[in-house]
């Protein structure tokens, strides 16, 4: 399988776009569409910069029960960080969450959420073409549903519409299973599609999480270093915050403490990171840049040894590309047909 092939390649979640010039170069981010969409000027990251864009699914979901970005502006949008900050390793689609609370919200049943996630897929994809975007589609395959018997299923209709996950993708996410990190169920639905190898990436991981199914991911990301910097008074010695839930100080303490942890050696994990480590942690680490609002004069170094992760790129050439990821996985080979091509 996949996930027995390579380490999990974290993505260090955060609402700060300019962590996208500033952050250590080994540091993949995952920046959300709903921040970077209200900058007029965007940043340019430096060559080399893996950044992965949200679509931020959940939280117009949340507030309006239906999408009021249509996929021509998200693919738009895709198109111009793309451009102006810098190839995107990947991006989500507008998927379809199946939480209960969420079909409250929508109106909806499981299966329709499935139905819209697979056909935003399929247009989104169609549209990066039609505008004749440069390079393959950013867009990844999401897997939605609540139970297992849900997400095989919506394998299935990604299968109906042509998309061949296994073969032509280097991230396929698995949706609705944030809230729900710490029970046996969510072991074992990522068990199951583990072994269609499938190369599976965790959103919103917790530590928890990460506990109870990192043995079979690829990918992941998190912020919750943020919720928890919410309860931690500054610990950096910067006078600009309150506390931590913006200092890339404390994110990065709190990532390299989580690499530092074996995420493939099962489920029965302890839990990888609690307050008293983290605050020893980030109490000896030299001072980063905290937050925007810091002066540029302020110079630091991260002291702690850098993880390097494995990065998927669908762009990587010959020169470039990981030999320790098997080919099939390091590019998506076509598209998906769309039923007019079909």
């Amino acid at each position: 399988m996949i996930c027995d092939e390579q380490e999990v390649n974290f993505y260090l979640g955060t609402h700060r776009e300019q962590w996208l010039t500033t952050a250590p170069e080994d540091v993949c981010l995952f920046v959300s569409h709903r921040v970077l969409s209200a900058r007029k000027t965007l940043p340019k990251a430096p060559l080399g910069r893996h950044y992965a864009v949200d679509s931020g699914a959940f939280t117009e979901l949340s507030l309006h029960g239906e999408f009021r970005t249509t996929p021509e502006q998200y693919i738009q949008a895709l198109a111009r960080y793309d451009e102006e900050i810098g190839d995107i390793a990947w991006a989500a689609p507008q998927d379809w969450m199946c939480e209960p609370f969420m079909l409250e919200r929508t109106g909806l049943t499981i299966a329709e959420h499935q139905h819209r996630t697979v056909d935003n897929f399929v247009r989104l994809a169609t549209l990066w073409e039609e505008n004749e975007a440069p390079g393959d589609c950013p867009v990844m395959p999401v897997i939605q549903g609540w139970e297992i018997d849900d997400y095989l299923r919506c394998v299935d209709l990604y299968e109906q519409e042509g998309v061949r996950l296994a073969q032509d993708y280097p991230v396929v996410g698995v949706g609705s299973v944030c809230r729900r990190q710490s029970t046996p169920e969510i072991g074992r639905i990522f068990r199951e599609l583990a072994m269609l190898d499938l190369p599976l990436h965790g959103f919103g991981v917790k530590t928890a999480g990460l506990a109870r199914y990192g043995r079979w991911l690829t990918s992941a990301d998190s912020m919750a270093w943020s919720y928890q910097g919410r309860r931690t008074p500054t610990l950096c010695g910067s006078s600009s915050h309150k506390n931590e839930a913006n200092c890339m100080t404390f994110a990065l303490a709190w990532r390299d403490r989580l690499l530092t942890k074996p995420t493939k050696t099962g489920l029965d994990q302890p839990p990888l990171v609690d307050d008293a480590e983290l605050a020893a942690i980030t109490a000896g680490h030299a001072l980063t840049v905290c937050d925007q609002r810091q002066t540029a004069s302020t110079t630091c170094t991260n002291t702690l040894p850098a993880v390097p992760p494995k990065r998927p790129n669908r762009r990587e050439t010959a020169d470039h590309a990981d030999p320790t990821v098997s080919d099939r996985k390091q590019t998506p080979t076509s598209r998906p047909p769309t039923q007019e091509n079909q």
